[in-house]
């Protein structure tokens, strides 16, 4: 059933996320990169987890080999996540410039952690821009890439 594939789709999304979301803090945090080149750098090492968990686990489709996959694969990727969830992520971050106090608060009187007014402008556009990002690849990936598959 179609429900089965989404929600494994769901599954290796969140670990794309936890991925990106590491990735972009230590870029950002430890090795002092801009926003922009941390988010790229995290949005492409979590593409290529993406490739290997959808071929073998969302899809299952090895109807044609991975490098003929690859290709489609990285198109809708790249499209969805360095082009949709940065121009998400971009928006956001002009969003959210001068009203990130309320977040703050609201997270400091649900959890006593204190962040910075950064951790939340590129934490926040990065989740919104990957929930949108997913929802593209999702189809991107069902309709272009993973042909060979029949419904579960």
């Amino acid at each position: 059933m179609r429900s089965k594939r989404i929600l494994r789709f769901i599954v290796v999304g969140f670990a794309n996320a936890v991925i990106s979301f590491g990735v972009l803090n230590v870029c950002f945090y430890k090795l002092g990169q801009s926003k922009i080149i941390s988010s790229i750098i995290a949005t492409t090492c979590a593409m290529l987890f993406s490739f290997i968990l959808n071929r073998s686990f969302v899809f299952a489709d090895k109807s044609k080999r991975a490098h003929q996959q690859l290709i489609p694969f990285i198109i809708i990727t790249v499209s969805g996540s360095l082009v949709v969830i940065n121009i998400v992520y971009i928006i956001m971050l002009h969003l959210l410039n001068g009203h990130e106090g309320w977040i703050l608060s609201l997270i400091k009187a649900l959890t006593t952690l204190r962040l910075s007014r950064t951790f939340v402008d590129i934490n926040l556009s990065t989740l919104i821009g990957a929930i949108v990002a997913m929802i593209w690849n999702y189809n991107g990936y069902r309709i272009f890439v993973f042909k060979g598959v029949r419904p579960d």
